[in-house]
């Protein structure tokens, strides 16, 4: 593989797996609407926002989506998400990606993780041979992108088709601002500061995701369609039972960073449409209870 197909490789892992976190692998269908979609109206004493829980990869089957989700972004002026999805398009990104993600010291990934690892990911590429070549100078957060990335692919899923790609691109033709809460950078770098155990415990919370039934990843998206955030809460934040440092640095640590920016946009004339991974909106520290901690008024649409 020459460089520069190398390199547009990696920037789609980084730019749109990075942002799926725990939706990799997700199977799309449509279950029957119940009056609730995955969205909250914010209100502060002088503004509005709301809040869309997104899936980042999703099949043509999941639209139309309800028309709850076209008037609240009719009704904002600016599109804010975890990342100005103009990044990634860029191959300028490519350059961060491989200097984080590729050992520059020798080692390889086989030397970096156990054996039992390495077995279980080789088993994943075996019918990849080149992917397996290629993975010996990555770093486990990185092959991690990898294979949900593969597994996008290999589920029918687009990225294109994602909650927030689809936003993004609505945005853009209306002449809507478009804001980024971190950048994809940061994004490469808090995966990149994880230590090595923390990645290769994400990496294998991965590899048994990937080897359940399909129906339980159905069952996640048919939760997140119907706006029934316990039933998503209770499966997804499972998921980050056996280590609280990935819970903390991808998910509690990102929320925090986030909230002035949210409250930034609660002092607004108009209201902001804001899109963010559905992970990130449940649980005990998600963005709905640090908002309703805030005392903010909260309705879900």
């Amino acid at each position: 593989m020459d460089m520069s197909r190398k390199r547009a490789r990696v920037v789609a892992i980084a730019t749109w797996a990075t942002a799926v976190t725990l939706w990799t692998g997700v199977a799309a269908q449509t279950p029957a609407r119940t009056g609730k979609n995955f969205l909250w109206k914010v209100q502060s004493s002088s503004g509005v926002l709301y809040l869309a829980g997104s899936v980042h990869a999703l099949d043509k089957k999941a639209y139309p989506l309800s028309p709850s989700f076209q008037r609240a972004f009719d009704a904002s002026a600016t599109l804010v998400e975890e990342i100005d999805l103009a990044e990634a398009d860029s191959l300028a990104l490519a350059l961060p990606v491989l200097t984080r993600g590729t050992y520059q010291d020798g080692r390889t990934f086989d030397q970096t993780v156990s054996k039992d690892t390495a077995k279980r990911v080789a088993d994943r590429l075996k019918d990849v041979p080149m992917m397996a070549g290629m993975i010996q100078s990555m770093k486990p957060w990185l092959v991690n992108l990898m294979l949900s990335a593969i597994q996008l692919q290999n589920a029918g899923l687009d990225p294109q088709l994602g909650l927030d790609k689809h936003f993004y691109d609505k945005a853009r033709a209306q002449g809507k601002a478009v804001i980024g809460l971190e950048t994809a950078e940061s994004q490469i770098a808090r995966l990149d500061q994880l230590p090595l155990a923390v990645q290769e415990q994400m990496l294998k919370s991965t590899l048994d995701e990937l080897a359940k039934d399909s129906g339980v990843l159905a069952t996640l998206l048919a939760a997140w369609q119907r706006g029934d955030a316990a039933a998503l809460e209770k499966m997804v934040l499972a998921d980050f039972t056996e280590s609280t440092a990935i819970y903390t640095s991808l998910i509690v640590e990102r929320n925090r960073n986030w909230m002035p920016q949210l409250e930034a946009c609660l002092a607004r004339r108009a209201p902001c449409f804001v899109v963010v991974g559905a992970a990130h909106i449940v649980g005990p520290d998600g963005l709905l209870a640090l908002l309703q901690r805030k005392g903010y008024r909260i309705e879900q649409q």
